[in-house]
């Protein structure tokens, strides 16, 4: 595949885990092809610049093979939401409410997004080795984004009692 390829092959198939820029993904070919793991071949186009096509070497797929069975090193995630509402008593409750609220449709629409893949692995692959494997990733994110949105629903009903107790107090400060 070419790097434009590559890129959207990531997009594509494994775009709701992990990404990769052109930035990244270019370094990586060169450097993988002066490790001999891959191996560069230009195809001359009509009217078009030249195209590289790198295809897995034989070396490589023996490293990708060492390196599927590295077992995987958990990450602490940088996540911007907890961030705000760990500090989410400097603005306004609704402020903190419109961001979960946020939170929720986006995964709404990433569930719905889950059982289009689900739907075309299905109809697509059904009885490739690769698809039960593929079901796997899909059924995470399904999983993930269920339980966000519980936690979103719980989450806005916490910040309502929140918003409710804090105009009770200003009705009471108005009184006094």
């Amino acid at each position: 595949m070419s790097g434009y390829t590559i890129r959207a092959v990531v997009e594509q198939s494994i775009g709701n885990f992990w990404s990769e820029s052109f930035g990244q993904i270019y370094p990586s070919l060169k450097r993988l092809t002066a490790e001999g793991m891959v191996q560069k071949k230009t195809e001359r186009q009509k009217g078009r610049p030249d195209r590289n096509v790198f295809s897995l070497t034989e070396k490589g797929k023996e490293r990708l093979q060492e390196w599927l069975t590295i077992p995987a090193v958990p990450s602490v995630p940088r996540n911007d939401l907890l961030l705000k509402l760990f500090f989410g008593v400097h603005v306004p409750v609704s402020v903190s409410r419109e961001n979960v609220q946020a939170l929720v449709r986006e995964h709404e629409a990433a569930l719905k997004r889950y059982d289009t893949i689900s739907k075309e692995i299905v109809r697509d692959h059904r009885g490739s080795s690769q698809a039960p494997f593929w079901m796997m990733t899909v059924n995470y994110g399904r999983h993930y984004s269920q339980a966000m949105l519980m936690w979103g629903e719980e989450t806005l009903k916490e910040l309502d009692a929140i918003q409710k107790e804090e105009g009770m107090k200003g009705r009471r400060s108005k009184r006094s």
